[in-house]
């Protein structure tokens, strides 16, 4: 039982690894990705004038090189699937930084149910990294 047991646990953690990184105390921390640490992406309804708030944000695992948005995209459905209705935000990036904020209204049209969708990229060293995050839909009004 224990070198079946034992067999088992070597094919399973040499199977699934994962970044990690450590911080100045010398603990480390599991990451899924090796540049960006968080990413938050939320659509709020800010009044009844169709009024909507896009919050974005993206933290690095690290001071990075480059940060920020390639591109950020409002959202209808048509026909059931998610749809490009506007392109808000191109390349908007800061440089020397570890976290990015970018916030902004939309105007919507009453009634119509809307997502952003959201390319975030870091990059560092010669390296780069691009993450897609998608908000939960919500319906101006």
């Amino acid at each position: 039982k224990i070198s079946v047991l034992l067999f088992t646990f070597i094919i399973c953690t040499s199977a699934f690894s994962f970044t990690a990184y450590a911080l100045e105390s010398g603990t480390i921390y599991p990451q899924a990705s090796e540049y960006i640490r968080s990413t938050n992406v939320t659509l709020k309804v800010e009044g009844s004038d169709g009024k909507l708030l896009l919050e974005n944000k993206i933290g690095a695992t690290r001071t990075v090189d480059k940060l920020g948005i390639k591109t950020l995209e409002i959202q209808t459905k048509v026909n059931g699937y998610w749809r490009k209705y506007e392109t808000l935000v191109k390349d908007s990036y800061r440089y020397d930084a570890n976290t990015f904020i970018y916030d902004l209204y939309y105007y919507g049209t009453p009634g119509t149910e809307y997502r952003t969708y959201v390319e975030f990229y870091v990059e560092y060293d010669g390296g780069s990294e691009t993450k897609i995050v998608t908000s939960l839909p919500v319906t101006a009004e």
